[in-house]
């Protein structure tokens, strides 16, 4: 099991992977039964596509309803509607109402929901006073390349038009979302729009095309990222190219962009694109803050107040965001 590796490096880590895992075969036995499937197909990877994608999705809309549940009742949460994106405000009292983080849910861009990030939201808002908003952007297969990207941009565009300042504004995301969210910036670039002031980007997928090798020298750790990449990076990019530097940013000149702050744990598989990326932004001139936090796995930020990493991500990102605002 991969938790019994990480316990090996990181034992308070293994542990919360481990109760995290057997949350997870709960969930994937309560599908199976609604499903009338056999345990033993899911687990051989024998199912079809469609199948395999709403287990997923049923999976991911589970366990983010059970992290919301470490959210305090006074976190203030409104949901409405930019155009047809459905999106919400999520912020901690007293938060400042003119400073805003724009959040980019991870999930392959082809699973999860805005839910599945509250906690880390709520834990932004708690630790920066910035008021977070999330949007709900469209996932593929259904809804392919630039859909994702569109609905950011139109988010982005919402905020400018509705009197924000780009000066207090933080965009960023984990995982996908943290791909998505440097796709974004090259895209308001492209549009000469303004940027915001920067990027919080948290274990990002920026390289679809996988060529980082991180992704197998940490397969003990993280067994189930390698396959699932591919499908993932296909189902999203279709007829486009991978190498598409809005859809693996790692290929772009990131010149001009805002400052950067790049969390990765030094365990998880797709660390190489944290690295990339920091790489390509210094080369372009980009200021960036590369952390990379030893025995850490994909977004261990969720863990929130659970463990002593996470605690001390979010003071970063608090520092990152009072040096810019």
């Amino acid at each position: 099991m991969a938790y019994e590796e990480i316990s090996k490096v990181h034992k308070e880590l293994g542990k919360l992977i481990q109760e995290r895992f057997e949350v997870r075969g709960k969930i994937t036995r309560e599908f199976a039964t609604q499903k009338g499937i056999q345990l033993r197909d899911i687990a051989s990877g024998n199912l079809d596509p469609k199948t395999m994608l709403e287990l997923n999705r049923y999976t991911s809309k589970i366990m983010g309803e059970e992290r919301i549940k470490k959210i305090p009742m006074d976190i203030k949460i409104d949901q409405f509607k930019i155009g047809n994106i459905a999106a919400e405000w999520i912020s901690v009292p007293g938060a400042h109402e003119d400073q805003v983080f724009l959040n980019l849910f991870g999930g392959g861009y082809i699973m999860s929901t805005f839910i599945g990030s509250r906690l880390i939201l709520y834990q932004i808002s708690r630790a920066t006073n910035l008021r977070c908003l999330s949007i709900e952007y469209r996932l593929a297969p259904e809804h392919p390349f630039p859909a994702a990207l569109n609905d950011s941009i139109e988010a982005y565009k919402w905020l400018l038009s509705n009197g924000f300042d780009p000066k207090k504004i933080f965009i960023g995301g984990q995982s996908a979302g943290g791909g998505l969210a440097i796709a974004t910036m090259l895209k308001l670039r492209e549009l000469n729009l303004p940027l915001p002031a920067g990027a919080i980007l948290m274990s990002a997928w920026a390289d679809l095309t996988g060529s980082g090798k991180s992704i197998i020298e940490n397969q003990k750790f993280e067994p189930l990222i390698k396959d699932g990449l591919v499908n993932m990076a296909r189902s999203y990019a279709q007829k486009e190219s991978l190498n598409n530097p809005l859809i693996s940013p790692i290929f772009a000149n990131m010149k001009g962009l805002p400052p950067l702050l790049i969390q990765a744990g030094g365990i998880e598989a797709l660390v190489d694109d944290s690295n990339s990326l920091a790489d390509g932004a210094k080369k372009a001139g980009v200021e960036v803050k590369l952390e990379i936090y030893e025995n850490m796995t994909h977004v261990f930020q969720t863990f929130g107040d659970d463990l002593p990493e996470s605690r001390k991500a979010f003071e970063s990102i608090n520092d990152f965001v009072q040096k810019l605002i």
